[in-house]
């Protein structure tokens, strides 16, 4: 994928993961972009649009978990950019005590923000088709007793995902779909981690694992990200670690599945 030209969106663009891709795809040339998140970041955002003047840059302050809310958003991209080539899904929270909060934000928000999107990227629609790229994370692949809320969220978002990553769909609509899932990675996201797990007896041995980790930075996951987006591969999975990215080859398991399926 050639990014020059193009409209971008990154939800949770106002800090970590989320704000790195909205720079490095600024940096690559997108044409327009908008930037979804709850979060505000005002100092950020003056430096992004200083940084570049002749790109739109578009701030939209939403939950992700709102499904009308991020529906009238992308009704309002899509009236401000004329379409849609490109939409990065990042915004996500940790906090297993939570649970209702991290299923609708982590899991929901994909859900709405991808579903959304897709009503006016689908050639079917009258959209130029695209490529819609969903953050999850290694525990969504490798169960970690620690964090099962947040690890199942993750596991939905790779199975989600996958599910679009389908070649007939991609015939109809014109839109491609792949996931990522850094490993441990430097973000506010994990502050304040062992009052946040639902089983604080595990908190010493949390603290053991979690120093244990190696940790890379989001600047270098949003580089592996724009990789990726690069790439195009429908369906693709993708694990990031120390700078790069490793395609994951997920085989069925289930043997009576119909091809059509």
């Amino acid at each position: 994928m050639a990014f020059r030209g193009k409209n971008a969106v990154v939800t949770g663009g106002a800090g970590g993961i989320g704000l790195q891709v909205a720079r490095q795809l600024l940096a690559a040339g997108v044409a327009k972009l908008a930037i979804i998140d709850i979060q505000d970041n005002l100092e950020e955002f003056v430096k992004l649009r200083s940084a570049h003047p002749t790109q739109s840059v578009m701030i939209i302050k939403m939950d992700v978990a709102n499904k009308k809310g991020v529906e009238a958003t992308y009704e309002e991209i899509k009236k401000t950019f004329g379409n849609i080539d490109i939409v990065v899904n990042v915004a996500g929270i940790f906090n297993d005590k939570d649970v209702q909060r991290t299923l609708l934000v982590n899991l929901g928000g994909i859900i709405n923000s991808t579903l959304s999107a897709l009503q006016y990227m689908s050639k079917e629609n009258g959209g130029n088709g695209g490529i819609v790229l969903n953050m999850s994370s290694v525990v969504g692949l490798d169960p970690m007793f620690i964090i099962p809320v947040y690890g199942a969220t993750k596991a939905g978002i790779i199975n989600f995902t996958r599910c679009l990553g389908n070649d007939k769909f991609y015939q109809r609509s014109g839109i491609k779909f792949a996931t990522v899932c850094p490993g441990a990675t430097m973000t506010d996201m994990f502050t304040n981690f062992t009052e946040k797990i639902i089983f604080p007896e595990t908190s010493d041995e949390t603290y053991k694992i979690l120093d244990r980790l190696s940790k890379q930075s989001a600047t270098d996951v949003a580089r592996c990200m724009l990789n990726v987006l690069e790439k195009e591969k429908n369906g693709a999975v993708y694990v990031i670690e120390g700078k790069r990215i490793i395609p994951l080859e997920i085989k069925p398991l289930w043997t009576g599945k119909e091809p059509a399926l």
